[in-house]
Protein backbone atom coordinates (compact mmCIF):
# COMPACT_ATOMS: atom_id res chain seq x y z
CA UNK A 1 0.00 0.00 0.00
CA UNK A 2 1.50 3.20 -0.72
CA UNK A 3 1.51 6.40 1.22
CA UNK A 4 1.88 9.80 0.38
CA UNK A 5 5.74 11.01 1.12
CA UNK A 6 5.57 13.28 4.35
CA UNK A 7 6.60 16.93 3.54
CA UNK A 8 9.70 17.57 4.44
CA UNK A 9 11.41 21.18 4.86
CA UNK A 10 14.77 19.39 3.84
CA UNK A 11 15.10 20.16 -0.16
CA UNK A 12 17.85 19.58 -2.50
CA UNK A 13 19.70 21.71 -4.18
CA UNK A 14 21.27 22.69 -4.09
CA UNK A 15 22.78 26.64 -5.77
CA UNK A 16 24.65 28.58 -8.37
CA UNK A 17 24.89 31.16 -11.13
CA UNK A 18 25.81 30.13 -15.00
CA UNK A 19 28.01 31.42 -17.70
CA UNK A 20 30.41 30.94 -20.07
CA UNK A 21 27.81 29.37 -21.70
CA UNK A 22 29.59 28.01 -25.39
CA UNK A 23 27.57 27.47 -28.67
CA UNK A 24 26.88 23.92 -29.25
CA UNK A 25 28.42 22.78 -32.34
CA UNK A 26 31.35 23.61 -34.45
CA UNK A 27 31.20 24.73 -37.66
CA UNK A 28 34.07 24.95 -40.80
CA UNK A 29 34.66 27.65 -42.66
CA UNK A 30 34.29 31.64 -42.60
CA UNK A 31 33.16 32.77 -39.40
CA UNK A 32 29.91 33.81 -40.92
CA UNK A 33 29.69 29.99 -42.17
CA UNK A 34 30.69 28.27 -38.66
CA UNK A 35 28.15 30.84 -36.74
CA UNK A 36 25.30 29.20 -38.93
CA UNK A 37 26.17 25.79 -38.24
CA UNK A 38 26.18 25.66 -34.96
CA UNK A 39 23.07 27.73 -34.72
CA UNK A 40 21.69 25.12 -37.14
CA UNK A 41 22.95 22.31 -35.05
CA UNK A 42 21.61 24.08 -31.92
CA UNK A 43 18.37 24.39 -33.38
CA UNK A 44 18.38 20.80 -34.21
CA UNK A 45 19.05 19.46 -30.92
CA UNK A 46 16.68 22.25 -28.51
CA UNK A 47 13.60 21.18 -28.01
CA UNK A 48 11.74 24.56 -26.93
CA UNK A 49 9.06 22.59 -24.54
CA UNK A 50 12.14 21.99 -22.62
CA UNK A 51 14.00 25.24 -22.15
CA UNK A 52 10.60 26.80 -21.07
CA UNK A 53 10.69 23.59 -18.59
CA UNK A 54 13.50 24.50 -16.63
CA UNK A 55 14.62 27.47 -14.96
CA UNK A 56 18.08 28.29 -13.10
CA UNK A 57 17.34 28.00 -9.10
CA UNK A 58 17.27 31.45 -7.98
CA UNK A 59 19.00 32.00 -5.02
CA UNK A 60 18.61 34.40 -2.20
CA UNK A 61 21.50 36.21 -0.45
CA UNK A 62 21.69 36.48 3.64
CA UNK A 63 24.45 38.09 4.92
CA UNK A 64 27.67 38.56 3.45
CA UNK A 65 28.08 35.08 2.55
CA UNK A 66 25.01 32.45 2.97
CA UNK A 67 22.90 31.95 0.08
CA UNK A 68 19.57 29.71 -0.04
CA UNK A 69 17.11 28.49 -2.99
CA UNK A 70 13.96 30.67 -2.81
CA UNK A 71 12.07 27.44 -2.38
CA UNK A 72 13.47 26.32 0.53
CA UNK A 73 10.50 26.70 2.41
CA UNK A 74 7.85 25.93 0.26
CA UNK A 75 7.04 22.51 1.70
CA UNK A 76 6.69 24.04 5.42
CA UNK A 77 3.63 25.63 6.49
CA UNK A 78 4.09 27.48 8.89
CA UNK A 79 3.66 31.19 8.93
CA UNK A 80 5.87 34.14 8.43
CA UNK A 81 7.03 34.61 11.49
CA UNK A 82 8.90 30.73 11.19
CA UNK A 83 10.45 32.13 7.71
CA UNK A 84 12.05 35.09 9.50
CA UNK A 85 13.47 33.09 12.62
CA UNK A 86 15.03 30.88 10.03
CA UNK A 87 16.30 33.41 8.51
CA UNK A 88 17.60 35.63 11.51
CA UNK A 89 19.90 31.72 12.39
CA UNK A 90 21.33 31.93 9.24
CA UNK A 91 22.61 35.89 9.25
CA UNK A 92 24.21 35.61 12.72
CA UNK A 93 25.54 32.44 11.59
CA UNK A 94 26.99 34.48 8.43
CA UNK A 95 29.71 36.57 10.20
CA UNK A 96 31.39 33.37 11.36
CA UNK A 97 32.07 32.56 7.20
CA UNK A 98 34.61 33.24 4.91
CA UNK A 99 33.50 31.24 2.04
CA UNK A 100 30.29 31.48 0.54
CA UNK A 101 27.83 28.51 1.42
CA UNK A 102 24.53 27.25 -0.44
CA UNK A 103 22.35 26.13 2.67
CA UNK A 104 19.96 23.30 1.22
CA UNK A 105 18.55 21.48 4.03
CA UNK A 106 16.88 22.26 7.29
CA UNK A 107 16.17 19.81 9.90
CA UNK A 108 13.95 20.66 12.76
CA UNK A 109 15.63 18.74 15.62
CA UNK A 110 13.92 16.69 18.68
CA UNK A 111 13.90 19.93 20.83
CA UNK A 112 11.33 22.59 20.36
CA UNK A 113 12.27 25.35 18.24
CA UNK A 114 15.73 24.21 17.48
CA UNK A 115 17.18 23.41 13.80
CA UNK A 116 20.04 21.64 12.27
CA UNK A 117 20.97 23.19 8.55
CA UNK A 118 22.93 21.89 6.30
CA UNK A 119 25.46 23.50 3.28
CA UNK A 120 28.18 23.28 0.46
CA UNK A 121 30.64 25.88 -0.24
CA UNK A 122 30.60 27.47 -3.37
CA UNK A 123 33.62 29.04 -5.67
CA UNK A 124 32.79 31.05 -8.48
CA UNK A 125 29.55 30.13 -8.84
CA UNK A 126 29.44 26.31 -8.27
CA UNK A 127 28.38 24.51 -5.56
CA UNK A 128 31.34 22.00 -4.13
CA UNK A 129 30.02 18.56 -3.57
CA UNK A 130 32.42 17.31 -1.74
CA UNK A 131 32.21 18.29 2.16
CA UNK A 132 29.39 18.76 4.15
CA UNK A 133 28.80 21.60 6.33
CA UNK A 134 26.41 21.47 9.07
CA UNK A 135 24.80 23.99 11.71
CA UNK A 136 24.33 22.59 15.18
CA UNK A 137 22.53 24.11 17.77
CA UNK A 138 23.96 24.00 21.60
CA UNK A 139 23.11 25.68 24.84
CA UNK A 140 26.23 27.25 25.12
CA UNK A 141 27.44 28.25 21.46
CA UNK A 142 23.67 28.76 20.06
CA UNK A 143 23.73 28.20 16.45
CA UNK A 144 27.14 27.76 14.98
CA UNK A 145 28.78 26.36 11.56
CA UNK A 146 30.42 22.95 12.37
CA UNK A 147 32.94 21.92 9.36
CA UNK A 148 36.76 20.63 8.85
CA UNK A 149 37.72 22.35 6.38
CA UNK A 150 40.55 19.56 5.59
CA UNK A 151 37.34 17.45 4.09
CA UNK A 152 36.98 20.45 1.27
CA UNK A 153 38.56 19.39 -1.83
CA UNK A 154 39.36 22.63 -3.42
CA UNK A 155 39.06 21.05 -6.90
CA UNK A 156 40.50 22.88 -9.77
CA UNK A 157 37.62 23.18 -12.69
CA UNK A 158 36.97 25.73 -15.97
CA UNK A 159 33.62 26.65 -17.23
CA UNK A 160 35.17 27.14 -20.60
CA UNK A 161 33.49 25.02 -23.54
CA UNK A 162 30.37 24.14 -21.34
CA UNK A 163 27.39 22.19 -23.13
CA UNK A 164 24.30 25.20 -23.34
CA UNK A 165 22.16 25.01 -20.72
CA UNK A 166 19.18 24.61 -23.80
CA UNK A 167 20.75 21.37 -24.79
CA UNK A 168 21.26 20.34 -21.39
CA UNK A 169 17.94 21.11 -20.35
CA UNK A 170 16.43 19.06 -23.95
CA UNK A 171 18.09 16.16 -22.97
CA UNK A 172 16.83 16.20 -19.01
CA UNK A 173 13.66 16.80 -20.37
CA UNK A 174 13.29 13.79 -22.64
CA UNK A 175 14.50 11.57 -20.61
CA UNK A 176 12.44 12.65 -17.77
CA UNK A 177 9.37 12.37 -20.41
CA UNK A 178 10.50 8.91 -21.33
CA UNK A 179 9.76 7.91 -17.44
CA UNK A 180 7.31 9.92 -17.04
CA UNK A 181 5.02 6.80 -15.44
CA UNK A 182 8.21 7.07 -12.24
CA UNK A 183 7.46 10.98 -11.94
CA UNK A 184 5.24 13.07 -9.55
CA UNK A 185 2.91 14.62 -11.64
CA UNK A 186 4.38 12.86 -14.48
CA UNK A 187 1.90 14.88 -17.02
CA UNK A 188 3.55 17.97 -16.83
CA UNK A 189 6.89 18.16 -16.58
CA UNK A 190 9.20 21.30 -15.01
CA UNK A 191 11.75 22.09 -12.74
CA UNK A 192 15.14 23.89 -11.82
CA UNK A 193 18.81 23.31 -12.02
CA UNK A 194 21.97 24.25 -10.40
CA UNK A 195 25.79 23.67 -11.77
CA UNK A 196 28.22 21.64 -9.41
CA UNK A 197 31.69 20.20 -9.27
CA UNK A 198 32.48 17.10 -8.08
CA UNK A 199 36.10 15.89 -6.02
CA UNK A 200 37.83 15.58 -9.34
CA UNK A 201 36.37 19.07 -10.72
CA UNK A 202 33.99 17.17 -12.79
CA UNK A 203 31.46 20.16 -13.88
CA UNK A 204 27.91 19.01 -13.95
CA UNK A 205 24.29 20.26 -13.92
CA UNK A 206 21.66 18.98 -11.76
CA UNK A 207 18.09 18.82 -12.77
CA UNK A 208 15.57 18.98 -10.27
CA UNK A 209 12.25 17.67 -11.54
CA UNK A 210 8.64 17.44 -10.60
CA UNK A 211 9.90 18.05 -6.97
CA UNK A 212 11.28 14.52 -6.21
CA UNK A 213 13.12 13.46 -9.45
CA UNK A 214 17.08 14.33 -10.30
CA UNK A 215 19.01 14.28 -13.64
CA UNK A 216 22.35 15.10 -13.73
CA UNK A 217 24.28 15.93 -16.98
CA UNK A 218 27.86 15.93 -17.80
CA UNK A 219 28.56 19.81 -18.30
CA UNK A 220 31.38 18.90 -20.90
CA UNK A 221 29.69 16.18 -22.73
CA UNK A 222 25.77 16.58 -22.47
CA UNK A 223 25.52 13.45 -21.67
CA UNK A 224 23.47 12.07 -18.70
CA UNK A 225 25.45 11.00 -15.39
CA UNK A 226 22.92 9.44 -13.97
CA UNK A 227 18.60 9.70 -13.03
CA UNK A 228 16.74 8.70 -10.39
CA UNK A 229 12.93 9.23 -10.28
CA UNK A 230 10.53 9.42 -7.57
CA UNK A 231 7.03 9.65 -7.76
CA UNK A 232 6.97 11.11 -3.96
CA UNK A 233 5.28 7.95 -2.79
CA UNK A 234 6.83 4.97 -0.90
CA UNK A 235 5.62 1.96 0.08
Amino acid sequence: MKNTATKTIALLISAACFAGFTACGVGTGSKDNEEDTAAAICAENVNKKAVKAFKEAKLIKVGEHTYYPDYLFESDDRDKKFKDYILSVLEKCDKDLHDNIFVYVIMEAETKDEFRFSAKIIMDDVILEEGEMMNWYTPETGYVWDYDYSKFRRCDFTKSNLVSIEEASTTAYEDAKANSQKLYNGNKISGTYLLKADAQGNLYYEFTVNIYSLVTIDAKTGSIIKAHYWDGEYT
